[in-house]
């Protein structure tokens, strides 16, 4: 991976952490997008979701993906969305980025499933280290059991469309999973940092000037 400047706590933004953590929704709801419409998506930015899951909380959201270089995707994506650019996935990324935010409120609320995810995470995490990789298909596997046996119990659940020849196979169906909860990670980070419906009716032009800062920053990094 590129290094990628530090950026100081003091120096972070409230507005650049929820530009961040929009970037990542949006990262991931367009890998879900291309894996049910297209049965793949980038490798790359699959993993910098993925391990987002494994990161320890940061002062600055953009060091759970590693930098916002590894954010290139959805900052793009973001800012074609906050200025009204007509992009052909729009729409279903749109639902699946609002399906994680409302569903990451809800389960903020149940005590009981967070406690059980925070235990099944710490069992997935001794089988990264054991596979010596955080993408392992058997790792991914126990993350997509975990979110079936959690967040898709929540309603109203998110319901992925796409070619059936695509979501038919196991190998896509637990991608899809564990992006769904890498996207709980990021919709978490949303709300941390003081994200919410409001703040993308009136607070869109900053956000998307925000996301075009960062979006330039991170093509710097070479």
């Amino acid at each position: 991976m590129p290094n990628t400047p530090h950026i100081h706590a003091n120096q972070a933004t409230a507005q650049a952490n929820r530009a961040v953590a929009l970037a990542a929704i949006v990262q991931t709801a367009s890998l879900v997008e291309n894996i049910a419409r297209n049965g793949t998506c980038d490798h790359e930015d699959f993993e910098t979701m993925i391990h987002s899951l494994f990161a320890e909380g940061r002062d600055h959201a953009s060091s759970i993906y590693g930098g916002v270089y590894h954010l290139r995707s959805g900052l793009h994506l973001s800012g074609q969305l906050l200025s009204g650019i007509h992009i052909e996935q729009a729409k279903p990324v749109m639902t699946y980025a609002a399906g994680l935010i409302t569903l990451e409120k809800k389960l903020t609320k149940n005590k009981t499933m967070l406690a059980f995810m925070a235990e099944g995470m710490e069992r997935i995490k001794k089988q990264a280290l054991y596979f010596d990789s955080q993408t392992h298909d058997s790792v991914i596997g126990g993350i997509a059991d975990l979110y079936g046996n959690t967040i898709s119990t929540l309603k109203p659940r998110i319901v992925v469309r796409g070619k059936s020849e695509h979501l038919k196979q196991s190998t896509n169906t637990n991608k899809v999973r564990s992006l769904l909860l890498a996207g709980i990670r990021a919709a978490h980070l949303w709300h941390e940092h003081g994200g919410g419906h409001l703040r993308l009716l009136i607070g869109r032009k900053k956000l998307h000037q925000q996301t075009q800062k960062l979006l330039e920053e991170a093509s710097k990094v070479k």
